[in-house]
């Protein structure tokens, strides 16, 4: 009650209190200074070039995403993506949903070591180039072929290039192969005999350079020859002493557990499609035989970052696989690093897929600082859901805020948390059911699942023929 004109408070014990209505103007704010203490309410949204993703959960507007125009923009200091979640939230799908968009703003995507076979109904879908290694198969990818030599590169430029590469991937494959660091004269076999295979002492144009094959390559080093040795200088059989054993690993490999996927008719790659695919899915000897058909892809890469003109995303799906390994952790730290191009390499982006950030930390003690470093140099993070153990490691590595955190353990299927630079949007992934994208992204239909039609689960969220994407890591 109103008693100020009175002059006196009510009776009883609050006598001599006068209560009155306050008349105050209304505050007004601008909504970056309201974001500041309302980030998830009154956040303006993402305002972006780039392709379709989803829906933002808050702000109920389009959410899009295209790595290479933020960082042009000035947004992000790299294009590098992280993803991260539980087996049936979403990744796979997302990743494959960002593939096929991106095309469209003139993005191209390569896979080097597909290990589920997972994206191959997509890319040849898109026309994309699907390279299928393993027994049976007829065709083998060598990893010492080199492309043609781009119009714009000097000859002397293309063949140390060339060279190089093949240096750096014979000692990668080398030190998988053996589990060890190469000595040093392990590694001068190497050169010898790369020199030998291509004639690189002879200084011949880029025309007439030699397609060297590893199997080439192994028996070489089994067998040295006195222009070898005569090279360094030193007596042949030190030499042939110094390289039996790399060579001895070299042609187990090739004739042993991988057999059939170096030694077969090679593959043409034609880098002009919208992607390219390797399908590793049928090599199921062991795990060093996947890791070496690993450096082989990342070689292919480098070779399709360094001869071509175009932007790549670089996709590593399941990346708990290849961090196992030092030497594929360094290949991917370096292409990070090599993200924004140079003179040389073009723009890519790689996008790396764990369940988990403790993936990274729980990597070998030799590469674990390195590991930890992909997750650095990733701009991008998109988190799905995580279990409750995890949630205290993604907070500590990601920075997250309270009201972050606790949203991670409730995160349905195929919403997921962005974190862009310094902002945060919560994000619901969205394909057309029945669309051209619907059947690409599934990946789960050898557990014989189908996916439903009708309405989707939240109609006032998503609308009447639109629902989340299903995982296609668990059942539809």
């Amino acid at each position: 009650m109103d008693v100020a004109p009175f002059g006196r408070g009510p009776a009883g014990p609050a006598a001599g209190r006068v209560f009155h209505r306050l008349r105050l103007r209304a505050q007004e704010e601008t909504t970056a200074q309201v974001a500041g203490c309302y980030p998830f309410v009154a956040e303006r949204g993402f305002h972006a070039d780039g392709a379709y993703i989803g829906r933002d959960r808050y702000t109920r507007g389009a959410f899009r995403y295209d790595p290479f125009a933020l960082y042009r923009a000035g947004e992000l200091p790299n294009p590098n993506v992280g993803i991260f979640g539980t087996i049936g939230s979403g990744k796979s799908s997302l990743i494959k949903t960002m593939a096929i968009r991106l095309l469209a703003f003139g993005v191209r995507f390569v896979v080097p070591a597909d290990t589920k076979g997972e994206m191959v109904p997509m890319a040849r879908a898109v026309g994309a180039t699907v390279v299928s290694l393993g027994p049976g198969m007829g065709t083998a990818l060598n990893p010492l072929w080199a492309p043609p030599k781009p119009d714009r590169m000097p000859d002397r430029t293309y063949i140390e290039l060339v060279e190089q590469q093949r240096l750096l991937l014979l000692t990668a494959l080398g030190a998988t192969a053996s589990g060890r660091a190469l000595t040093a004269r392990e590694e001068t076999g190497i050169e010898l005999a790369l020199a030998q295979l291509t004639r690189g002492a002879d200084r011949i144009g880029p025309a007439r350079m030699r397609q060297p094959t590893l199997a080439e390559f192994a028996d070489l080093l089994l067998n040295p020859t006195p222009a070898m040795a005569a090279a360094v200088p030193i007596p042949l059989p030190v030499l042939a002493g110094d390289c039996l054993d790399l060579g001895l690993r070299f042609r187990a490999m090739i004739k042993g557990s991988l057999k059939g996927v170096f030694d077969g008719d090679t593959v043409n790659v034609d880098w002009t499609r919208p992607g390219v695919v390797i399908d590793i899915s049928r090599i199921r000897a062991s795990d060093a035989g996947v890791a070496l058909t690993m450096t082989c892809g990342q070689a292919l890469v480098d070779q399709i970052l360094t001869f071509t003109d175009h932007q790549w995303l670089r996709i590593l799906d399941e990346c708990w696989r290849q961090i196992r390994y030092p030497h594929i952790v360094r290949r991917i730290s370096e292409g990070q690093k090599l993200a924004r191009g140079d003179d040389v390499t073009t723009g890519s982006a790689t996008i790396i897929s764990l369940h988990r950030i403790s993936d990274l930390a729980g990597a070998d003690p030799d590469v674990r600082d390195l590991a930890l470093g992909l997750l650095a140099d990733c701009s991008t993070r998109i988190l799905y859901n995580q279990a409750d153990d995890q949630i205290p490691t993604t907070r500590t590595a990601l920075h997250l805020t309270d009201m972050e955190a606790d949203l991670l353990p409730k995160l349905p299927q195929a919403t997921a948390l962005w974190k862009i630079g310094q902002r945060s949007f919560l994000v619901d992934h969205t394909v057309l059911k029945d669309g051209h994208e619907w059947h690409l992204i599934q990946t789960d239909s050898r557990m014989g699942t189908t996916p439903t039609h009708g309405q989707p689960d939240k109609p006032g969220d998503l609308g009447a023929d639109a629902t989340p994407a299903d995982s296609g890591e668990g059942v539809a």
